[in-house]
């Protein structure tokens, strides 16, 4: 009698692993950190259904949304936030603009913004950037530039070149900068080529933006001259010339090598290498590497990769691999340290 209500009692519990809850939250703030994006929402989502409220555990959730492109999904649950009172209330509602911004929905960044200006308890570090938000969505709006399907119509752009040149040229708020180029990606932006290419040419903007514009002059098929600056080098590229980026020889070539040597023996080291070559590419481009030696950059990603998992790999196994040495890894992986630094905007 007795062992059967042991075993009633063991079916009608669920026994929980010791710590689960933080194991899953170390972990999906590791993915994220990371920008597995993918896996940190699942881990996250996991980690919530243990706790009732946490603070980490919320706001890594919506930036999961935000990165993975569920804005309206980022949107409600920021918001649930804002009203809910979790976490630190302005860069919760930092993070809640930027996502309206991206949504193109500019009266509510007004209404947002002015009904905080009216409680007169705006943190001096966030008055400037949220000033420049409301200014932004106040243009957009005046200008007619954003109609109730959020698409910029053809009769309504006299003011575009305006904003082009304030949010591009005048400003440097890379997020103001990025939504406006998803506001403006099905455009025709011949008329505006003047205003990117000078963008372009600046030392002082972000390489990531300056890889977005490119690309929106690759998408319009503008077939002049245009000088672009990265990283301390200028070249004269043609867009309409331009190879894309997941279409790059070289690029792919590091990637066979890489899916070579871990595509079956570590599957996710192999997408983690993926993902940080990708990314490399992008920051860069046009400036993608055009060296005969992809298996020196094949083995940097191994190493550098491996070490940032805290997966440990000896230095004689990779330089036997990859039959190379550490010495000629360092500068490729001194230029991957670099622009994983830069991507962290």
């Amino acid at each position: 009698m007795m062992d059967n209500e042991k075993n009633d009692n063991k079916q009608g519990n669920v026994i929980q692993f010791p710590k689960l809850k933080e194991r899953l939250i170390s972990k999906g703030l590791d993915a994220l950190k990371n920008k597995k994006f993918k896996e940190a929402l699942e881990l996250l989502l996991q980690a919530q259904d243990l706790t009732e409220q946490h603070d980490e555990i919320d706001l890594g959730i919506v930036v999961c949304l935000l990165e993975l492109g569920r804005l309206n999904e980022a949107k409600d649950r920021c918001k649930l936030m804002l009203h809910q009172d979790i976490g630190d209330y302005f860069n919760v509602l930092q993070v809640y603009l930027s996502i309206l911004i991206q949504l193109g929905e500019y009266q509510e960044v007004i209404q947002t913004i002015e009904a905080v200006l009216e409680e007169d308890q705006f943190p001096p570090t966030y008055f400037e950037n949220f000033i420049k938000l409301l200014e932004l969505s106040r243009k957009m709006i005046d200008s007619g530039e954003i109609e109730p399907n959020n698409n910029i119509e053809e009769d309504a752009m006299e003011d575009l070149d305006s904003i082009l040149h304030q949010t591009f040229i005048e400003n440097n708020n890379h997020h103001e900068q990025a939504a406006l180029i998803q506001q403006v990606k099905d455009r025709n932006m011949h008329k505006y080529v003047p205003i990117m290419a000078q963008f372009l040419q600046s030392p002082t903007k972000h390489p990531i933006i300056k890889t977005m514009v490119l690309q929106l002059l690759i998408d319009n098929n503008v077939s002049e001259n245009i000088s672009i600056e990265k990283f301390g080098e200028t070249r004269s590229v043609i867009p309409a010339n331009l190879r894309d980026i997941s279409q790059d020889e070289y690029g792919g070539k590091v990637l066979a090598i890489l899916e070579n040597s871990l595509g079956q023996e570590n599957p996710t080291l192999f997408e983690v290498t993926k993902e940080l070559w990708l990314r490399y590419m992008f920051i860069l481009f046009p400036f993608t590497p055009t060296d005969d030696q992809p298996m020196i950059w094949a083995a940097a990603l191994h190493l550098y990769g491996s070490e940032l998992h805290g997966i440990d790999i000896e230095n004689e196994e990779i330089e036997a691999m990859y039959n190379t040495n550490i010495f000629q890894l360092k500068y490729a992986i001194d230029k991957i340290q670099m622009v994983e630094e830069i991507s962290l905007w």
